[in-house]
């Protein structure tokens, strides 16, 4: 008997490298292939070669020309099946409406939390594909 087994794929897109690295370990060790964007245009290099990218864990505030919400919305209208995270220490966007497809996390987060959050969303994405 084969046994199939699921990994699912989560971009952590994060410009702060501490963050980015000890969240991506965190889901590393739950079990998740992660893959690790520094930057709104690596992410959006990353989605185009990626088809399989379940979850999309992106801080708000990227040093760039987009912020995480606006970076959602823009792989959402590239076709991505993805479902998204959006996280942040400052609520100073909050007047920013989130598709109903994204989960808002607050910084600073914990392990049980940053699992169970992208644990729902891993199940949005495969109920929506």
């Amino acid at each position: 008997m084969n046994v199939v087994m699921v990994v699912n794929v989560v971009m952590v897109v994060e410009d702060d490298p501490d963050v980015r690295e000890a969240t991506g370990l965190l889901l590393e060790d739950a079990g998740y292939e992660v893959l690790a964007a520094e930057s709104s245009s690596q992410a959006l290099n990353i989605i185009q070669a990626r088809e399989d990218i379940d979850v999309v864990f992106t801080d708000v505030n990227l040093r760039e020309d987009r912020n995480g919400i606006e970076l959602a919305q823009e792989i959402k209208a590239r076709g991505s099946r993805a479902s998204f995270v959006v996280v942040s220490g400052d609520l100073g966007w909050s007047d920013t409406p989130l598709d109903e497809d994204m989960r808002f996390l607050a910084k600073p987060y914990g392990r049980r939390t940053l699992l169970e959050v992208v644990g729902e969303a891993c199940g949005r994405a495969r109920r929506e594909s």
